[in-house]
């Protein structure tokens, strides 16, 4: 990648907006895989810091419930992908999160299959071995838990050339608290491993209205797919004990950036996902003219777009456009906790660490996230009470209630 942030290289000249803009821009088949710096120197030159190799954890989830994953590798028949350089059904690997039964074993998964370790490392412009040193806390294939019962059903779509790899903080925590979340790599759009060793790069940056409306439908159509094929809907379901433990009345839609569109443009298009989050993404979908009929919350960095001012105007539901201060576009993401586990405040210049994740401490932004996308599920899927919703409290002093819808009207 280049330093354009337009043809899929590192982001370090991107300005605020223009990151944002940026990130928005890279019968069924079906196979199933397991799946210090020291002192400065009088010379010229300066000390070499010597990387380090210590593991970096994500944030530990708060629930009760221990966390398995799986991958499943799925092959929609019925659609050609359009991506693709030949003519061939679409081919999507998805990652699944939940909650573990006994005898789960010690294995933990890895957070990025081999493959892409490289890409990814070199999109986000990370030390080399960076992301070989994360550490999830999920267990690789572990039975699914025999009390997991009626769960919540969410889908978690990432930005535009991300895999979905890079929400896995906020899956461990809904899964943690008994819901199945399913993360899908959106082939082409971003990286994505099979499990046959085929490694397919992500298209292109690209800033095209067209061209972002097209990826945000696409991951719609992909998000409706998995759907389909986990509630057996395209034949047996190749997960069937997750399948099982699903109450297919409760699933809703997440996501950050152009991921965040998808979700909404899921719900617009079909009526099965019931509620929705844009975590810091302009909205590429009709939804911005006609606004949803179902409950929808944009958790933003403090900042206005013309898309998210348009669809609340048209929202026709419960809705919440919710600021969390001191934040930047991948504040959203792993990456801002990694970004502290992985002292990049000292291998990146100073102007890229701050348009990427502006002031507030990466572990904090995320732990904030975390917090609100499981309280609107909790709300919307579970009937629990979430009164930071309404008002964030004094344990809460980053976040602002920039809008809110109570009913439909």
């Amino acid at each position: 990648m280049n330093r354009s942030g337009t043809s899929g290289g590192s982001f370090g000249s991107l300005g605020r907006r223009s990151l944002l803009r940026a990130s928005a821009a890279g019968a069924v088949g079906v196979a199933v895989s397991a799946g210090a710096l020291g002192p400065v120197a009088r010379a010229a030159t300066p000390a070499t810091r010597t990387p380090s190799t210590d593991p970096v954890p994500l944030p530990a989830p708060s629930g009760p419930c221990p966390v398995g994953t799986t991958r499943l590798h799925l092959v929609d028949t019925r659609r050609t992908d359009p991506y693709a350089p030949t003519r061939t059904p679409r081919e999507l690997m998805v990652q699944v999160w939940y909650a573990a039964g006994s005898g789960s074993g010690r294995t933990t998964a890895p957070y990025l299959t081999g493959g892409l370790l490289s890409p990814v490392e070199q999109r986000f412009t990370l030390p080399a071995g960076s992301l070989a040193r994360v550490r999830t806390q999920s267990r690789a294939g572990a039975p699914v838990s025999r009390a997991l019962r009626d769960a919540p059903l969410v889908f978690y779509s990432p930005g535009r050339q991300d895999p979905a790899a890079t929400g896995t903080a906020f899956a461990q925590e809904l899964a943690s608290q008994g819901y199945v979340v399913v993360g899908v790599n959106h082939t082409y759009d971003g990286p994505t491993e099979f499990p046959d060793g085929r490694v397919v790069p992500g298209n292109p940056p690209t800033s095209d209205p067209e061209q972002l409306r097209r990826y945000s439908d696409v991951r719609a159509a992909d998000l409706r797919f998995v759907l389909d094929v986990l509630s057996g809907e395209r034949g047996p379901c190749p997960a069937p004990a997750l399948s099982a433990a699903v109450d297919f009345g409760r699933v809703g839609a997440f996501g950050h950036s152009l991921g965040g569109s998808a979700s909404a443009e899921a719900l617009r298009t079909d009526a099965r996902f019931t509620a929705g989050v844009v975590l810091d993404g302009r909205l590429q979908t009709d939804a911005v003219r006609t606004g949803l009929t179902q409950p929808f919350m944009l958790f933003t960095e403090d900042f206005t777009d013309p898309g998210w001012d348009a669809f609340m105007a048209a929202h026709r539901a419960w809705g919440r456009k919710v600021n969390l201060l001191g934040t930047r576009h991948y504040s959203f993401t792993d990456l801002a906790p990694l970004g502290v586990g992985l002292e990049l405040a000292k291998s990146w210049p100073p102007e890229q660490f701050q348009r990427f994740f502006g002031s507030l401490d990466g572990r904090r932004s995320q732990a904030v996230t975390s917090r609100y996308v499981a309280a609107f599920f909790g709300l919307h899927l579970c009937g629990r009470p979430a009164p930071e919703l309404d008002e964030p409290g004094a344990d809460l002093p980053e976040v602002r209630i920039a809008w809110r819808r109570d009913a439909a009207g």
